[in-house]
Protein backbone atom coordinates (compact mmCIF):
# COMPACT_ATOMS: atom_id res chain seq x y z
CA UNK A 1 0.00 0.00 0.00
CA UNK A 2 0.99 3.27 -0.87
CA UNK A 3 1.27 5.84 1.43
CA UNK A 4 -0.83 8.07 -0.46
CA UNK A 5 -3.09 4.94 -0.48
CA UNK A 6 -3.00 4.55 3.02
CA UNK A 7 -4.03 8.20 4.12
CA UNK A 8 -7.11 7.96 1.95
CA UNK A 9 -8.17 4.43 3.22
CA UNK A 10 -7.77 6.19 6.82
CA UNK A 11 -10.17 8.71 5.62
CA UNK A 12 -12.74 6.74 4.42
CA UNK A 13 -12.88 4.30 6.48
CA UNK A 14 -12.31 5.30 10.36
CA UNK A 15 -16.11 6.84 11.32
CA UNK A 16 -16.65 9.23 13.93
CA UNK A 17 -18.82 11.83 14.60
CA UNK A 18 -17.92 15.47 15.22
CA UNK A 19 -17.73 17.37 17.86
CA UNK A 20 -20.23 20.03 17.93
CA UNK A 21 -19.70 23.57 16.76
CA UNK A 22 -21.98 24.27 19.56
CA UNK A 23 -19.74 23.72 21.79
CA UNK A 24 -17.59 26.96 20.80
CA UNK A 25 -20.22 29.62 20.86
CA UNK A 26 -20.79 27.80 24.07
CA UNK A 27 -17.52 28.32 25.49
CA UNK A 28 -17.40 31.80 24.34
CA UNK A 29 -20.63 33.19 26.01
CA UNK A 30 -19.48 31.70 29.15
CA UNK A 31 -16.65 33.41 29.05
CA UNK A 32 -18.61 36.22 28.13
CA UNK A 33 -20.54 35.47 32.10
CA UNK A 34 -17.51 34.78 34.12
CA UNK A 35 -17.89 38.20 35.63
CA UNK A 36 -21.94 38.18 36.17
CA UNK A 37 -23.71 37.30 39.30
CA UNK A 38 -24.47 33.94 39.12
CA UNK A 39 -28.28 32.91 39.04
CA UNK A 40 -29.53 31.56 42.08
CA UNK A 41 -29.14 27.94 41.82
CA UNK A 42 -31.77 25.30 42.03
CA UNK A 43 -32.23 21.39 41.82
CA UNK A 44 -34.23 21.92 38.77
CA UNK A 45 -33.38 19.45 36.26
CA UNK A 46 -30.72 21.22 33.61
CA UNK A 47 -29.37 20.65 30.09
CA UNK A 48 -25.73 21.58 28.60
CA UNK A 49 -26.85 25.59 27.90
CA UNK A 50 -28.05 26.12 31.55
CA UNK A 51 -25.07 25.11 33.22
CA UNK A 52 -23.01 27.96 33.26
CA UNK A 53 -26.07 29.85 34.95
CA UNK A 54 -26.93 26.99 37.81
CA UNK A 55 -24.15 25.25 38.23
CA UNK A 56 -25.46 22.89 40.91
CA UNK A 57 -28.41 21.86 39.15
CA UNK A 58 -25.83 20.90 36.15
CA UNK A 59 -23.78 18.99 38.75
CA UNK A 60 -26.88 16.93 39.69
CA UNK A 61 -27.15 15.50 36.08
CA UNK A 62 -23.87 14.75 35.98
CA UNK A 63 -22.07 11.16 37.33
CA UNK A 64 -21.21 13.32 40.48
CA UNK A 65 -24.66 13.51 41.74
CA UNK A 66 -24.79 10.46 43.94
CA UNK A 67 -21.94 12.35 45.90
CA UNK A 68 -23.53 15.87 46.18
CA UNK A 69 -25.46 17.10 49.04
CA UNK A 70 -29.22 17.76 48.43
CA UNK A 71 -28.72 21.60 48.42
CA UNK A 72 -25.95 23.89 47.52
CA UNK A 73 -23.96 23.70 50.54
CA UNK A 74 -20.95 26.09 51.12
CA UNK A 75 -18.34 24.77 53.30
CA UNK A 76 -17.31 26.58 56.00
CA UNK A 77 -15.15 24.75 58.08
CA UNK A 78 -11.65 24.28 59.06
CA UNK A 79 -9.84 24.22 55.53
CA UNK A 80 -8.03 20.75 54.29
CA UNK A 81 -5.13 21.92 52.40
CA UNK A 82 -3.23 19.75 49.49
CA UNK A 83 -0.18 20.71 47.72
CA UNK A 84 0.13 20.77 43.93
CA UNK A 85 3.22 20.43 42.04
CA UNK A 86 3.06 21.90 38.45
CA UNK A 87 5.61 23.70 35.79
CA UNK A 88 4.98 27.49 35.09
CA UNK A 89 6.44 30.59 33.49
CA UNK A 90 9.15 28.85 32.12
CA UNK A 91 10.31 29.63 28.36
CA UNK A 92 10.53 25.54 27.69
CA UNK A 93 7.32 25.00 28.73
CA UNK A 94 4.23 26.30 30.80
CA UNK A 95 0.99 24.71 32.01
CA UNK A 96 -0.74 27.18 33.97
CA UNK A 97 -4.07 25.42 32.78
CA UNK A 98 -3.38 22.78 35.12
CA UNK A 99 -2.98 24.42 38.15
CA UNK A 100 -6.50 26.62 37.16
CA UNK A 101 -8.46 23.53 36.44
CA UNK A 102 -7.75 22.27 39.64
CA UNK A 103 -8.58 25.11 41.81
CA UNK A 104 -12.10 25.43 40.26
CA UNK A 105 -12.70 22.28 40.56
CA UNK A 106 -11.76 23.06 44.44
CA UNK A 107 -13.28 26.34 44.53
CA UNK A 108 -16.52 25.10 42.74
CA UNK A 109 -16.83 22.13 45.32
CA UNK A 110 -16.09 24.50 47.77
CA UNK A 111 -18.98 26.90 47.17
CA UNK A 112 -21.76 24.26 46.25
CA UNK A 113 -20.53 21.07 47.14
CA UNK A 114 -19.64 21.27 50.48
CA UNK A 115 -16.35 20.43 50.51
CA UNK A 116 -15.13 17.40 52.51
CA UNK A 117 -17.60 17.14 54.66
CA UNK A 118 -18.11 20.77 55.66
CA UNK A 119 -14.26 21.60 55.16
CA UNK A 120 -12.99 23.46 52.33
CA UNK A 121 -10.18 22.47 50.07
CA UNK A 122 -7.78 24.81 49.85
CA UNK A 123 -4.38 23.99 47.11
CA UNK A 124 -1.46 25.76 47.26
CA UNK A 125 0.59 25.54 43.98
CA UNK A 126 4.40 25.98 43.62
CA UNK A 127 6.19 25.88 40.64
CA UNK A 128 9.02 23.68 39.97
CA UNK A 129 10.71 26.29 37.69
CA UNK A 130 11.34 23.41 35.61
CA UNK A 131 14.31 22.34 37.57
CA UNK A 132 14.86 19.11 39.58
CA UNK A 133 16.03 21.34 42.48
CA UNK A 134 12.79 23.26 42.04
CA UNK A 135 10.75 19.88 42.57
CA UNK A 136 12.41 18.56 45.12
CA UNK A 137 12.38 22.18 46.84
CA UNK A 138 8.22 21.84 46.22
CA UNK A 139 7.27 18.43 47.94
CA UNK A 140 9.76 19.28 50.88
CA UNK A 141 7.70 22.12 51.10
CA UNK A 142 4.98 20.28 51.65
CA UNK A 143 6.36 17.51 53.64
CA UNK A 144 6.91 20.45 56.00
CA UNK A 145 3.54 21.42 56.05
CA UNK A 146 2.05 17.98 56.66
CA UNK A 147 -0.29 18.04 53.66
CA UNK A 148 -2.36 14.41 53.75
CA UNK A 149 -1.38 14.18 49.76
CA UNK A 150 0.06 16.63 46.84
CA UNK A 151 -1.61 16.62 42.73
CA UNK A 152 0.42 16.69 40.26
CA UNK A 153 0.73 18.96 37.09
CA UNK A 154 3.26 18.40 35.43
CA UNK A 155 7.16 17.69 36.31
CA UNK A 156 9.34 16.78 33.82
CA UNK A 157 11.90 15.55 36.58
CA UNK A 158 9.64 14.09 39.59
CA UNK A 159 12.76 14.37 42.04
CA UNK A 160 10.01 16.06 44.22
CA UNK A 161 7.88 12.50 43.93
CA UNK A 162 10.53 10.85 45.51
CA UNK A 163 10.43 13.09 48.77
CA UNK A 164 6.61 12.71 49.06
CA UNK A 165 7.40 8.46 48.60
CA UNK A 166 10.01 8.67 51.39
CA UNK A 167 7.97 10.45 53.78
CA UNK A 168 4.30 8.12 52.80
CA UNK A 169 2.58 11.26 50.86
CA UNK A 170 0.44 10.42 47.90
CA UNK A 171 1.30 12.20 44.45
CA UNK A 172 -2.03 12.66 42.70
CA UNK A 173 -2.63 12.71 39.22
CA UNK A 174 -1.14 15.48 36.46
CA UNK A 175 0.26 14.56 33.15
CA UNK A 176 2.68 11.58 34.22
CA UNK A 177 5.51 12.75 32.17
CA UNK A 178 8.68 11.03 34.34
CA UNK A 179 9.99 7.47 35.17
CA UNK A 180 9.23 8.25 39.01
CA UNK A 181 6.00 9.82 38.40
CA UNK A 182 4.82 5.97 36.57
CA UNK A 183 6.37 4.02 38.95
CA UNK A 184 6.95 5.52 42.55
CA UNK A 185 4.37 3.60 45.04
CA UNK A 186 2.75 6.03 46.20
CA UNK A 187 1.91 7.71 42.70
CA UNK A 188 -1.43 7.37 41.34
CA UNK A 189 -2.10 8.38 37.57
CA UNK A 190 -5.68 8.90 35.31
CA UNK A 191 -3.62 9.50 32.03
CA UNK A 192 -1.19 8.01 30.04
CA UNK A 193 1.07 10.60 29.31
CA UNK A 194 3.35 10.42 26.34
CA UNK A 195 3.56 6.59 26.91
CA UNK A 196 -0.46 6.31 26.17
CA UNK A 197 -0.30 8.47 23.20
CA UNK A 198 2.59 7.09 21.51
CA UNK A 199 1.30 3.62 21.75
CA UNK A 200 -1.90 4.49 20.92
CA UNK A 201 -0.63 6.21 17.42
CA UNK A 202 1.35 3.23 16.86
CA UNK A 203 -1.17 0.79 17.25
CA UNK A 204 -3.76 2.97 15.38
CA UNK A 205 -1.03 3.00 12.10
CA UNK A 206 -0.73 -0.74 11.94
CA UNK A 207 -4.11 -1.26 12.42
CA UNK A 208 -5.11 0.79 9.37
CA UNK A 209 -2.15 -0.69 7.34
CA UNK A 210 0.92 1.30 7.32
CA UNK A 211 3.85 -0.03 6.72
CA UNK A 212 6.63 2.19 7.17
CA UNK A 213 5.84 4.31 9.86
CA UNK A 214 8.45 7.39 11.44
CA UNK A 215 8.32 8.31 14.94
CA UNK A 216 10.11 11.54 15.97
CA UNK A 217 10.93 11.84 19.84
CA UNK A 218 12.80 14.37 21.72
CA UNK A 219 15.90 13.31 23.76
CA UNK A 220 14.44 13.21 27.23
CA UNK A 221 14.57 9.42 29.00
CA UNK A 222 10.75 9.07 29.32
CA UNK A 223 10.01 10.18 25.76
CA UNK A 224 12.97 7.59 24.46
CA UNK A 225 10.98 5.01 26.62
CA UNK A 226 7.77 5.72 24.97
CA UNK A 227 8.78 5.74 21.72
CA UNK A 228 10.57 2.40 22.09
CA UNK A 229 7.19 0.80 22.85
CA UNK A 230 5.90 2.57 19.86
CA UNK A 231 8.15 0.45 17.99
CA UNK A 232 7.84 -2.60 19.67
CA UNK A 233 4.15 -2.26 19.19
CA UNK A 234 4.34 -1.89 15.76
CA UNK A 235 6.96 -4.65 15.39
CA UNK A 236 4.64 -7.20 17.45
CA UNK A 237 1.67 -5.46 14.62
CA UNK A 238 4.28 -7.12 11.63
CA UNK A 239 5.42 -3.66 10.71
CA UNK A 240 8.92 -3.91 9.77
CA UNK A 241 10.20 -0.57 8.28
CA UNK A 242 10.15 1.65 11.54
CA UNK A 243 12.33 4.46 11.38
CA UNK A 244 13.30 6.02 14.60
CA UNK A 245 14.44 9.70 15.22
CA UNK A 246 15.72 11.57 17.98
CA UNK A 247 15.88 15.55 18.06
CA UNK A 248 17.07 17.69 20.92
CA UNK A 249 14.62 18.25 23.50
CA UNK A 250 14.73 21.55 23.54
CA UNK A 251 14.07 22.03 20.17
CA UNK A 252 10.76 23.69 18.46
CA UNK A 253 11.66 24.02 15.00
CA UNK A 254 10.78 20.67 13.92
CA UNK A 255 11.67 20.94 10.24
CA UNK A 256 15.06 18.74 10.71
CA UNK A 257 13.68 15.32 12.40
CA UNK A 258 10.03 15.80 9.55
CA UNK A 259 12.70 16.14 6.59
CA UNK A 260 14.90 13.18 8.28
CA UNK A 261 11.14 11.06 8.27
CA UNK A 262 10.07 12.40 4.83
CA UNK A 263 13.54 10.81 3.24
CA UNK A 264 11.86 7.15 3.72
CA UNK A 265 8.29 8.34 2.14
CA UNK A 266 6.30 6.94 5.58
CA UNK A 267 3.17 5.82 5.65
CA UNK A 268 2.34 7.21 8.95
CA UNK A 269 4.68 9.63 10.91
CA UNK A 270 4.29 9.90 14.91
CA UNK A 271 5.40 13.51 16.26
CA UNK A 272 6.27 13.71 20.40
CA UNK A 273 6.40 17.41 20.33
CA UNK A 274 4.08 19.55 22.54
CA UNK A 275 3.77 23.06 23.56
CA UNK A 276 6.26 25.27 22.10
CA UNK A 277 7.17 22.26 19.59
CA UNK A 278 3.37 22.08 18.41
CA UNK A 279 3.52 25.00 16.06
CA UNK A 280 6.83 23.85 14.60
CA UNK A 281 5.57 20.53 13.78
CA UNK A 282 2.37 22.41 12.12
CA UNK A 283 4.86 24.46 10.58
CA UNK A 284 7.25 21.78 9.60
CA UNK A 285 4.91 19.43 8.05
CA UNK A 286 3.90 22.07 5.61
CA UNK A 287 7.51 23.47 4.72
CA UNK A 288 8.20 20.15 3.83
CA UNK A 289 5.48 18.74 2.25
CA UNK A 290 4.85 15.35 3.55
CA UNK A 291 1.87 13.64 3.03
CA UNK A 292 2.21 10.78 5.16
CA UNK A 293 -1.06 10.18 7.97
CA UNK A 294 0.52 12.44 11.18
CA UNK A 295 0.57 11.83 14.37
CA UNK A 296 1.09 14.35 17.06
CA UNK A 297 0.12 14.17 20.99
CA UNK A 298 -3.11 15.85 22.08
CA UNK A 299 -1.75 19.06 23.84
CA UNK A 300 -1.46 20.51 20.59
CA UNK A 301 -5.06 20.19 19.62
CA UNK A 302 -5.86 23.13 22.04
CA UNK A 303 -7.79 25.44 19.77
CA UNK A 304 -5.45 28.59 20.54
CA UNK A 305 -2.76 26.20 18.74
CA UNK A 306 -5.18 24.96 16.07
CA UNK A 307 -6.37 28.16 15.07
CA UNK A 308 -2.90 29.90 15.41
CA UNK A 309 -1.70 27.00 12.58
CA UNK A 310 -4.93 27.21 10.44
CA UNK A 311 -7.05 24.70 8.66
CA UNK A 312 -4.46 24.09 6.16
CA UNK A 313 -2.39 22.78 8.31
CA UNK A 314 -4.11 20.67 10.90
CA UNK A 315 -6.55 19.52 8.31
CA UNK A 316 -6.28 15.41 9.25
CA UNK A 317 -3.74 15.59 11.95
CA UNK A 318 -4.96 12.37 14.38
CA UNK A 319 -4.64 13.60 17.91
CA UNK A 320 -5.26 11.50 21.04
CA UNK A 321 -7.60 12.83 23.92
CA UNK A 322 -8.59 10.83 27.27
CA UNK A 323 -12.40 11.35 26.83
CA UNK A 324 -14.74 10.78 24.99
CA UNK A 325 -15.84 13.56 21.74
CA UNK A 326 -18.46 11.63 20.24
CA UNK A 327 -21.79 13.32 21.70
CA UNK A 328 -19.75 15.75 23.88
CA UNK A 329 -22.19 18.46 23.20
CA UNK A 330 -24.67 16.62 25.51
CA UNK A 331 -22.08 15.68 27.85
CA UNK A 332 -23.28 17.18 30.86
CA UNK A 333 -19.68 16.16 32.60
CA UNK A 334 -18.03 17.80 30.10
CA UNK A 335 -20.66 20.63 30.69
CA UNK A 336 -19.83 20.98 34.25
CA UNK A 337 -15.87 21.17 33.69
CA UNK A 338 -16.79 23.80 31.07
CA UNK A 339 -18.79 26.07 33.51
CA UNK A 340 -16.19 25.66 36.00
CA UNK A 341 -13.46 26.50 34.07
CA UNK A 342 -15.00 29.73 32.77
CA UNK A 343 -16.52 30.71 36.30
CA UNK A 344 -13.28 30.26 38.38
CA UNK A 345 -10.64 29.90 35.91
CA UNK A 346 -11.01 31.34 32.58
CA UNK A 347 -8.76 28.88 30.68
CA UNK A 348 -9.75 26.54 27.59
CA UNK A 349 -11.43 23.87 28.40
CA UNK A 350 -9.86 21.70 25.63
CA UNK A 351 -6.92 20.87 26.63
CA UNK A 352 -4.66 19.66 29.25
CA UNK A 353 -6.75 21.11 31.97
CA UNK A 354 -8.93 17.99 31.71
CA UNK A 355 -6.26 15.82 33.63
CA UNK A 356 -5.49 17.60 36.47
CA UNK A 357 -9.74 18.58 36.66
CA UNK A 358 -10.26 14.72 36.47
CA UNK A 359 -7.44 14.19 39.09
CA UNK A 360 -8.74 16.35 41.24
CA UNK A 361 -12.53 15.33 41.33
CA UNK A 362 -11.59 11.66 41.49
CA UNK A 363 -9.45 12.77 45.02
CA UNK A 364 -12.24 14.23 46.45
CA UNK A 365 -14.43 11.50 46.08
CA UNK A 366 -11.90 9.18 48.07
CA UNK A 367 -11.81 11.78 50.65
CA UNK A 368 -15.71 11.77 51.16
CA UNK A 369 -15.04 8.21 52.10
CA UNK A 370 -12.74 8.60 54.50
CA UNK A 371 -13.22 8.89 58.23
CA UNK A 372 -9.83 10.32 58.62
CA UNK A 373 -8.22 12.32 55.78
CA UNK A 374 -4.46 10.35 56.26
CA UNK A 375 -1.58 9.90 53.86
CA UNK A 376 -2.04 6.70 54.56
CA UNK A 377 -5.93 6.04 54.57
CA UNK A 378 -5.90 7.96 51.13
CA UNK A 379 -3.22 5.79 49.44
CA UNK A 380 -4.85 2.80 50.85
CA UNK A 381 -8.50 3.76 49.53
CA UNK A 382 -7.39 4.43 45.95
CA UNK A 383 -4.97 1.13 45.65
CA UNK A 384 -8.21 -0.56 46.06
CA UNK A 385 -10.05 0.51 43.83
CA UNK A 386 -11.19 -1.88 40.28
CA UNK A 387 -13.18 -0.16 37.45
CA UNK A 388 -14.22 2.83 39.53
CA UNK A 389 -15.62 5.38 37.42
CA UNK A 390 -13.29 8.61 36.70
CA UNK A 391 -14.94 11.86 35.77
CA UNK A 392 -14.60 12.33 32.13
CA UNK A 393 -12.45 9.49 32.08
CA UNK A 394 -11.92 5.76 31.69
CA UNK A 395 -13.02 3.73 34.76
CA UNK A 396 -9.91 3.52 36.59
CA UNK A 397 -7.69 0.64 38.35
CA UNK A 398 -4.98 1.71 40.53
CA UNK A 399 -3.86 -2.26 41.56
CA UNK A 400 -0.53 -1.57 39.87
CA UNK A 401 -2.21 -4.11 36.79
CA UNK A 402 -3.73 -1.35 34.12
CA UNK A 403 0.18 -0.78 32.63
CA UNK A 404 3.13 -3.43 32.35
CA UNK A 405 6.16 -1.79 33.95
CA UNK A 406 4.65 1.60 35.24
CA UNK A 407 2.50 0.23 38.46
CA UNK A 408 1.41 3.97 39.07
CA UNK A 409 -0.89 4.67 36.09
CA UNK A 410 -4.60 3.77 36.88
CA UNK A 411 -5.87 4.51 33.44
CA UNK A 412 -3.76 4.82 30.55
CA UNK A 413 -6.13 4.41 28.05
CA UNK A 414 -6.87 6.75 25.58
CA UNK A 415 -9.09 7.69 22.18
CA UNK A 416 -7.78 9.23 19.30
CA UNK A 417 -9.50 11.77 17.13
CA UNK A 418 -8.90 13.67 13.84
CA UNK A 419 -9.15 17.50 12.49
CA UNK A 420 -11.45 17.75 9.62
CA UNK A 421 -12.51 20.95 8.77
CA UNK A 422 -11.91 22.64 11.91
CA UNK A 423 -13.20 19.81 13.83
CA UNK A 424 -12.20 16.88 16.11
CA UNK A 425 -13.87 13.71 14.97
CA UNK A 426 -13.56 10.78 17.33
CA UNK A 427 -12.53 8.16 15.28
CA UNK A 428 -11.89 5.07 17.62
CA UNK A 429 -13.40 4.06 20.86
CA UNK A 430 -10.85 3.39 23.91
CA UNK A 431 -7.91 1.70 23.25
CA UNK A 432 -6.21 -0.13 25.83
CA UNK A 433 -2.76 0.44 25.70
CA UNK A 434 -1.84 -1.36 28.58
CA UNK A 435 -3.25 -4.51 26.84
CA UNK A 436 -1.27 -4.25 23.50
CA UNK A 437 1.52 -7.21 22.48
CA UNK A 438 4.74 -5.39 22.42
CA UNK A 439 3.91 -2.65 25.53
CA UNK A 440 5.70 -4.29 27.93
CA UNK A 441 9.94 -4.06 27.31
Amino acid sequence: MTRGTFVRALLATTAGVSLVAGLTACSEDRTADTNDDAAPATTAAANVADCPNDIFACAMQTSLADLLPEAPTTATGEPIVLGMINQENTPVGSYPELSSAATSAAAMINEYFGGVNGRPIQIEVCNTQFSPEGSTSCAQKFVEQGVPAVLGGIDVFGTGISTLEENGIPFIGGVPVSFTSVKASNSFQWSGGSWGATIAFAHHAAENGAKKVAVAYPEFESSIDGAMRAKSVLEAAGVTEIQMIPYPVTATDMTSPIQAAASTNPDALIMLAADMGCAGTFDGVATVGITAQVYVVGACASPTITKAAGPEKTNGVIFNVEGVVEGRGEDMDFALYSAAAAKYGNFDPVGAGTVSFRSFINLWSVLLELDEITPDAIMSTIKSKTDAPSFMGHPYTCDGSAMPDFPAMCAPQEILVQMRNGELTQITDWIDVGKLPGVSL
